[in-house]
């Protein structure tokens, strides 16, 4: 039998999984995935783009100037899901990852567990959407405090215009930075059984309402296909962290 753990020691935090491309995933607890501590940032979807002719361009188009370690936009629920299939492929075929890992897009129910909101009721993120009040990834507080994250400048909480670059921002309890602001993330979900729309998560640069900005806000206005200058993506690693 291993020794217990001494009493009054902290446990050894989950270890970090840095990937082919820089990607950093870190487990969090309460889900069985580990989460890209950043969104898919433009050098990233631009490796993906490289290696796959004919990925739309849309992404190349921001309409405002981005740098390498900006989010990438402009990309849908289904660009998202293309890339994770590549991303797991490639790091199969390279022996990063082994059989039984993948990356995917964050479900919902993951999501709501890594901005740390506590239990939610219902069935469906429809029924889940703004159930919490006053819960915002920084705090209780409103308006948000100078640094809480990349939100509409009326809120004068940051300097960046538009996107700003990862990591810009405090990481929340699981070291995960921009779950709320930057870019609307992209989950699995449908937000109803019998919609068409794709749920999004954590509000943007351009957002300043409080119901909109509240950690259990759902987005839902994004069909599989469709493309805007602020929907982003987050990964997350199936079948622990690393190979």
């Amino acid at each position: 039998m291993p020794n217990p753990r001494p009493v009054g020691t902290k446990p050894t935090p989950p270890k970090a999984f840095t990937n082919t491309l820089g990607m950093v995933f870190k487990p969090v607890p309460g889900t069985e995935v580990a989460f890209c501590i950043w969104e898919t940032r433009v050098k990233d979807y631009a490796a993906y783009a490289a290696a796959n002719p004919g990925v739309d361009g849309n992404w190349k188009k921001p309409g405002f100037k981005q740098e390498d370690t900006h989010p990438v936009v402009k990309v849908s629920w289904n660009d998202a899901q293309a890339f994770c299939e590549w991303l797991t492929k490639k790091e199969m075929a390279e022996g990063k990852i082994k059989a039984g890992q993948k990356y995917r897009l964050p479900t919902d129910a993951e999501w709501s567990v890594a901005v740390g909101l506590g239990k939610e009721v219902g069935d469906t993120p429809e029924a889940k959407d703004g159930g919490i009040k006053d819960v915002y990834p920084w705090g209780k507080e409103w308006p948000p405090a100078v640094g809480a994250g990349n939100y509409s400048r009326l809120l004068k909480v940051d300097n960046f215009d538009r996107t700003a670059p990862v990591g810009s921002f405090s990481a929340n309890q699981f070291g995960l930075h921009d779950m709320g602001g930057n870019v609307w993330e992209w989950c699995e979900d449908k937000y109803s059984p019998t919609s068409s729309y794709r749920v999004l998560r954590g509000a943007s640069w351009n957002y300043i309402s409080p119901v909109n900005l509240l950690s259990s806000y759902r987005y839902y206005f994004g069909t599989p296909d469709y493309r805007f200058f602020n929907f982003g993506f987050r990964c997350v690693l199936v079948g622990g962290s690393g190979g």
